[in-house]
């Protein structure tokens, strides 16, 4: 088995290679894209999210974000408070926000493996910013529909979190106050960019690969023998990109169900961006298991919710579909540098 797996993998890197070589224009273009996204979108959404998850985590006080909620998580779900806070965090962050927020717990100590791995299973959601403007805006003309797919996919997890604590306990061991306050700052802000160079470089390498496929005709021989729409090719490349949903055309309502499901399963090139995050010791099993089945709860949520909440005789307006017209460049090569910067700072004063 140990040989077989190296020669599939041999075999995969081979093609991959020798693809890159065939199309370099294509494959450049996707990268210049790529960076351009990284830059203008990601940095500026993720970066001060995960630097404050950091922050939380390091210092124990996640749990007093779910104070007001006591009752609520120890009651009805049986949930420590921390991870009652850890999942209305991811709820509004992004997606690789809530299992990094779960991994920086598991590794200060508040949190043991197994505790961990089950949280992780459903501290995971896109955010009403990217359902809102990357989908329901740039392609339905239509807030609503961010606001539905976000309700479906939030309820979904919310389902499986009240079944995982049903079947097991999660356990939160307490923290002990931090003695150097003023490092608390650097080391997250250190961390949080670590983590989106992670994220960043992961989008650039998947969206090299999405190209040299696109360029190859996969998707169009998979779109001739299923008998696919340009909508129906979008929705498989949203299972392993999730941003190809802005490739959707016209006002698809009949595939909202589906578009939830890629929603809330997020995609390959962001479970593997969670692999990048994570610390050694969390297992992601749990979540590689379970979010299969959160997607179907999304897509049932949605075919539920959309009655009540999409008016289908509301045609959508006429919006400019590309996610680059934000010029966030300056700020996120600033915040590179600043980043560089203080961590060569903080080497010195070790060195010292």
């Amino acid at each position: 088995m140990k040989y077989l797996r190296s020669l599939v993998l041999c075999t995969v890197l081979t093609v991959l290679t020798a693809g890159l070589a065939i199309y370099p224009a294509e494959v450049s273009a996707a990268v210049r894209e790529a960076v351009m996204r990284c830059l203008n979108i990601l940095i500026p959404s993720l970066f001060a999210f995960m630097t404050a998850a950091s922050m939380l985590a390091e210092s124990g006080s996640a749990a007093l974000l779910a104070k007001p909620f006591s009752l609520v998580s120890r009651y009805i779900f049986r949930m420590p408070e921390s991870i009652f806070a850890a999942m209305l965090i991811s709820f509004i962050a992004g997606y690789p926000v809530g299992v990094k927020l779960v991994s920086d717990m598991l590794d200060s100590g508040e949190l043991d493996s197994h505790s961990a791995k089950l949280a992780a299973s459903f501290c995971y959601c896109g955010g009403p910013a990217f359902y809102s403007g990357a989908i329901g805006l740039a392609v339905f003309g239509s807030r609503q529909v961010g606001v539905l797919i976000f309700l479906s996919v939030i309820l979904a997890d919310l389902c499986l979190a009240f079944a995982v604590c049903r079947f097991s306990e999660l356990n939160v061991s307490p923290r002990k106050d931090r003695s150097e306050k003023c490092s608390l700052l650097v080391g997250s802000i250190n961390s949080a960019g670590r983590s989106m160079a992670a994220v960043c470089l992961t989008v650039v390498f998947f969206s090299a690969v999405m190209a040299l496929v696109e360029a190859s005709g996969l998707f169009a021989e998979i779109s001739r023998i299923f008998g696919l729409s340009n909508n129906g090719i979008a929705i498989v490349k949203s299972f392993i990109e999730i941003t190809s949903l802005a490739e959707l055309n016209g006002s698809p309502y009949g595939l909202l169900p589906l578009i939830c499901a890629a929603c809330s399963f997020g995609g390959i090139c962001v479970v593997i961006q969670l692999f990048s995050l994570k610390s050694k010791e969390l297992s992601l099993l749990s979540f590689i298991e379970l979010r299969p089945l959160a997607a179907v709860l999304s897509a049932v949520f949605c075919k539920i919710l959309q009655p009540h909440l999409i008016d289908k005789a509301v045609s959508a307006i006429s919006v400019n579909k590309s996610l680059l017209n934000i010029n966030n460049f300056a700020a996120s090569i600033c915040l590179i540098l600043m980043i560089f910067l203080l961590n060569f700072k903080k080497t010195l004063v070790f060195s010292e």
